[in-house]
């Protein structure tokens, strides 16, 4: 009977043992994590218009939403009105002064040009007669006095001829060109900030979620829907650091699902620098070492997998070639 009992007794542990090896998974527990980009606004504004719902399908540069843009036209519309005022203010200082000012001034000489011719032949007329000692010498001062008063007349309106045909000041022209052209930005900026109302998907791939609606407020920087693009899935799984050798950055492993024959192949990007304690989570259960390394391998763009999904993971296995 001991003979029997301990025939028994070993037995049983070979059967225990064997178990507990078969319980051992071939290769590494895993899951299936997405990259979301999460689309939002710049500024706040209520959408009027929606292009999208969950699980549709878009292309790169395709619209999602649009939001209102009244504040966005009449700021632009007054950045246009700026620039025709800061255009016209710099070409009249560069081109001098309009040509009905200088025909003005034109006319202002031949006045003052007679004036002065009447005051020559007064001058000389008082001149004679008081060589003749006809009129008196205060007479014919006054007749000088009038005369070089009327030839300063004529200089000082040449002058101002002259003037008016000329340009401003070269600082005055540039300080007026750079306001000219400071004003041109503020449109360009204007209507950009009018293009970013309308939210576009800058890449490729699946609306996973819409968190505001047509009628609905977003706030400035608020996601308004997740797009889960074409290349966003990678799966995560943690390695013993007495196998991380084995993955490198660049290895290509099989991503095998539940329930499907063949597995999929996905390429390490990434390898922890610093281990970690194993994770209380069921994808690691198995694991008996203390101490593992995250590995993330990047899925290809037909991966008919879902983000969560749990995964098997194992090296591929070499090639012969």
């Amino acid at each position: 009977m001991p003979l029997l009992k301990l025939l028994c007794v070993v037995t049983a542990l070979i059967l225990l043992l064997g178990c507990d090896a078969s319980s051992e998974p071939d290769g590494f527990n895993g899951y299936v994590e997405a990259e979301y980009l999460y689309i939002s606004a710049l500024e706040a504004g209520w959408i009027v218009s929606s292009a999208v719902q969950e699980g549709d399908v878009v292309d790169k540069g395709q619209v999602l939403l649009q939001l209102d843009k009244d504040r966005q036209i009449f700021d632009l519309n007054e950045a246009v009105t700026r620039v025709a005022q800061a255009e016209a203010q710099y070409r009249d200082l560069a081109t001098g002064a309009r040509p009905d000012e200088i025909t003005r001034l034109n006319a202002q000489r031949k006045e003052a040009v007679a004036a002065r011719a009447l005051a020559d032949v007064e001058k000389r007329r008082l001149s004679a007669l008081q060589s003749k000692g006809v009129t008196a010498q205060s007479s014919v001062d006054q007749a000088v006095a009038e005369f070089n008063a009327a030839d300063a007349r004529v200089d000082s309106i040449d002058a101002g001829i002259r003037l008016a045909k000329l340009a401003s000041r070269e600082n005055t022209v540039s300080a007026s060109k750079a306001a000219f052209e400071s004003a041109q930005v503020g449109v360009d900026r204007a209507q950009w900030r009018l293009e970013q109302r309308t939210l576009y998907a800058r890449r490729a791939g699946r609306v996973e979620q819409v968190y505001f609606r047509e009628g609905e407020q977003l706030a400035a920087g608020t996601p308004a829907l997740a797009l889960l693009p074409d290349d966003a899935l990678k799966v995560r799984f943690f390695v013993p650091q007495s196998e991380l050798s084995a993955f490198p950055a660049g290895t290509s492993v099989n991503v095998k699902q539940d329930g499907i024959v063949e597995p999929e192949a996905a390429l390490v990007t990434y390898v922890a620098s610093e281990p970690e304690y194993t994770p209380p989570v069921i994808y690691s259960i198995a694991s008996r070492q203390k101490l593992v390394f995250l590995v993330e391998a990047r899925l290809a763009k037909t991966s008919n997998l879902h983000p969560g999904q749990p995964v098997d993971i194992s090296l591929q296995a070499a090639s012969n070639d």
